[in-house]
């Protein structure tokens, strides 16, 4: 099976893949965070990669931080096929199940800091999970 490419650019705009403006003014702090932890992550896998050597077909995992609160906050993840094309009935897009529910963010403390570990740890789980996925997934393709 040739390598999967996994789109980890985020500098479109109108179409964010990593979104954390939940956070307030560390929001810029965190999409950055979760785009460095999910290239690493993918970087580190065998038969993956973030660059167009993979030209084809490949996926997104997009990741959101959805609720911010003290003591941590909530982060949705999903998986989907690149690029993209509609789903069922020629809307949407085509994505591939998690089947998990989403991730929290567990934070002891008010820092910036611990709140951007809080969501590096959830993104390497996140990153870490999608990669078998998306290697069944591509099986389908």
């Amino acid at each position: 099976m040739p390598n999967i490419f996994v789109n980890s650019d985020n500098s479109n705009l109108t179409s964010k893949i990593y979104k954390a403006g939940k956070v307030g003014k560390s929001a810029a702090a965190a999409e950055k965070k979760m785009q460095d932890v999910v290239r690493a992550i993918v970087g580190k896998a065998p038969g993956f990669v973030t660059d167009k050597s993979a030209a084809g077909k490949g996926y997104t995992i997009r990741i959101e931080v959805t609720k911010v609160e003290a003591a941590g906050g909530t982060v949705h993840p999903e998986i989907v096929r690149f690029p993209s094309t509609a789903g069922k009935g020629g809307r949407g897009e085509e994505m591939v199940s998690t089947l998990t529910k989403d991730p929290s963010i567990t934070v002891e403390g008010t820092s910036e800091g611990l709140l951007l570990d809080g969501i590096e740890a959830v993104t390497e789980n996140i990153a870490t999970k999608s990669l078998p996925l998306m290697r069944m997934d591509m099986l389908k393709r």
